[in-house]
Formats: structure tokens, sequence, C-alpha cells
């Protein structure tokens, strides 16, 4: 669960929270997904879960279930061809189960209490994670460190803390790329010696700035794009030994041959070096800066969601 999700939770005063319990055949999001909604507006404040007529149908349940201060589970079928004027009319071809919940005090100090561990949690992955029950009777909700036993009248939401991901070099480049990932599930930290070069990234409230790292976190993500040839390679060395699940560098075939090179004499093994990615980003014949981060971040994201 993205971090700004929760702080527009803790600021809208009437709020109401839309997540997709189940997804059957082709429908625009899948089971997980979020949106949350304000009263009285007709589309998404936050995240989008489906087409503006599915839109109409949670406003709908939202305003209800807020004026009742209960969720409710609405399933939704735009597999009708025939409903396409006085029904949703998407025709998507799927049918989604969405739990509606409003947005009270006590739910949204429990959603304050999950920001403070997600944004304080450090370390693999697998050691933040938590659990958030929601009772579908009266709407509590109860933020649990153990694993919960499943039983009916409740939804179980594991948590994981968002995946780290250092950007080395405080470069334009570095700008678009964080962007990009800023909104989705990343904790990003961005690493440059230069003072001045970090202070450009001071406006982006979600992005951690650090002249140095102390130690890369074991599972985390890593893009080399600061151009300097003996930090570049010492960073990768360090990346390697560290355990890091993906690493990437922005390099010449020509420079990075002479950093694998040196690394190699260092006594890297030939299989570590094939762990970096590098040309880094999927070949989209990308020219520009921002055609070059759609590349990247498309191939960090196949690989945080997927593994490819």
């Amino acid at each position: 669960m993205h971090i700004a999700l929760l702080e527009r939770i803790e600021r809208l005063e009437r709020g109401v929270l839309a997540t997709i319990l189940a997804a059957e055949g082709h429908t625009y999001k899948k089971a997980g997904e979020k949106a949350l909604y304000e009263v009285g507006a007709l589309f998404p404040v936050r995240g989008n879960i489906g087409a503006g007529c599915v839109d109409r149908e949670i406003v709908s349940q939202g305003e209800a279930a807020y004026r009742q201060r209960r969720p409710r589970i609405v399933r939704i079928d735009t597999s009708d061809r025939s409903d396409v004027v006085f029904g949703y009319g998407t025709y998507c071809g799927g049918v989604i189960e969405v739990l509606v919940e409003p947005i009270f005090g006590a739910q949204r100090a429990v959603y304050r209490e999950l920001r403070e561990r997600l944004e304080s949690s450090a370390g693999p992955r697998a050691s933040g994670t938590v659990y958030l029950v929601h009772d579908l009777e009266s709407g509590e909700l109860a933020l649990e460190v153990e694993e919960p036993q499943a039983g009916e009248g409740r939804y179980v939401e594991k948590i994981d803390p968002p995946t780290p991901l250092y950007v080395f070099g405080a470069t334009p480049l570095a700008h678009q790329i964080v962007r990009f990932v800023e909104e989705m599930d990343f904790r990003v930290h961005v690493v440059d010696w230069r003072e001045s070069y970090l202070e450009t990234f001071a406006r982006l409230r979600h992005v951690r700035r650090h002249r140095e790292v102390e130690s890369l976190p074991d599972g985390s993500f890593l893009l080399v794009v600061s151009h300097h040839f003996e930090r570049d390679r010492d960073i990768l060395d360090r990346a390697l030994r560290a355990g890091c699940a993906y690493i990437g560098l922005l390099s010449s075939r020509g420079r990075r041959d002479r950093i694998y090179e040196e690394l190699s004499a260092k006594g890297v093994a030939d299989e570590a070096l094939r762990r970096i990615s590098s040309p880094v980003g999927l070949d989209i014949r990308a020219v520009s800066d921002p055609e070059i981060a759609v590349s990247i971040v498309a191939e960090v994201v196949a690989r945080a969601r997927r593994g490819d």
C-alpha cells in the first residue's frame, strides 16, 4: 500500500476506500487494487480500479456506506453486452467484487499507524510485513504483526513495506526516473556525493536523499546512472556483495566492459557480473531522457512485480 495513499486517507474528511476483493474474467484491475473516493465526488481522488461507469456505482455505494457507517461488498458485472445503455456500459467481460469502506476517526488512526510502520521499516522486505484485518460487519480495522487466522466476516490484507530503490547519481535522467517511480510501491533513495545535485530533489517529499549510504539492504533494487567511472565500479562491487535483487547500470557497452574487467580483477565472478542489467532498460529504441526513463522503469517494474 503506497504511503501517499495512506497520507491522503488521513487528510480526507469524508473518505471511502474501495478494494477489489476478487476479479473474474477480463477486468481493468485485479484483486488487491485500491481507490480512494471522497463522498460527493465523481471520481477517485487517489488510485483507480475501473472505468468511469464503475466509478458511478462505487460512488453511490460509498455514499450509502458512509451514511450507515458500515462497509459493504459490491459485485459489479461488466460482462453483459446488453447492459451498455442503462447499466455500467463498459462491456469489459469481467466481474469484480469490491469492498467499500467508509473512513472515520478510528479507521484513520489505524491507517496512520500503518503509514508510520511502513515509513520506519528498514532492512529486508519481510522484516516489516504487517497484516491489516478488516471486520466486514462493523468496519473496524486492526493491525497485526503475526499472520492471523482466516475467518468468516473479515478480510485479511498482507502488507509488505515498499521495495527500497537506490538511484545513484542525481542527474537529469534520475529526475525523469524518480518522477515515474515515486507514485509506485518503492521507497526511493537518491544518492550523490554532490550536495548541490541532491538539492534538486528537495521538493519530492517521498524521496530520501543521501551523500553516501553505509549499507544496501538485502533484496533492494539499485540503479547506477551517475556516469562516474570509479564510483560506478565501486557501488556495483558493493551491490553484488550485498545481495541486491536488481542492479541496473546506465553505460555504453565499451565503458561497461572496462568496469567489468576491473571488477573481475578484484575477484568478482563472471556469474555475479551477469546479474547486472546493462545496457539498462527494455529495448524500445529510446532516445530522449523521458523515453530512456520509461524503458528503465518498465524493466524495474517487471523485475519487482514478476521477477522477469
